[in-house]
């Protein structure tokens, strides 16, 4: 692959992850949600699910910080090696079109 095509597609990730808010898990009523951890603690996500504590585990652990640390190490992988292959195969998994940009929706719940 060339590293125009791959730089594009760390990008593409990049936009996809840039304009998440910062989010906390929190319990309410013995499930878990997504709150937006910078303003006021709005909800993002309801999870009611029989998953409900390996979503939260997972929430808790990839956040908007780690998914952005992610994209900068995404950036530095070499351009050959098995790194590169690792890197392109996850990029390409993600589905991610060019000039794709999420809609804009209410607040879900997961199920």
């Amino acid at each position: 692959m060339e590293r125009r095509e791959y730089e594009r597609m760390v990008d593409r990730f990049r936009r996809l992850v840039g304009p998440l808010p910062a989010w906390r898990v929190e319990e309410r009523d013995g499930a878990p949600e997504l709150v937006d951890a910078s303003h006021g603690g709005g909800l993002l996500l309801r999870v009611d699910s029989r998953w409900n504590g390996h979503l939260a585990r997972y929430f808790r652990a990839v956040d908007k910080d780690r998914l952005l640390a992610l994209v900068a190490l995404l950036e530095v992988v070499p351009p050959d090696g098995p790194a590169h292959r690792a890197a392109v195969a996850f990029l390409t998994s993600l589905r991610l079109e060019e000039g794709a940009s999420p809609r804009r929706t209410g607040p879900a719940t997961g199920g």
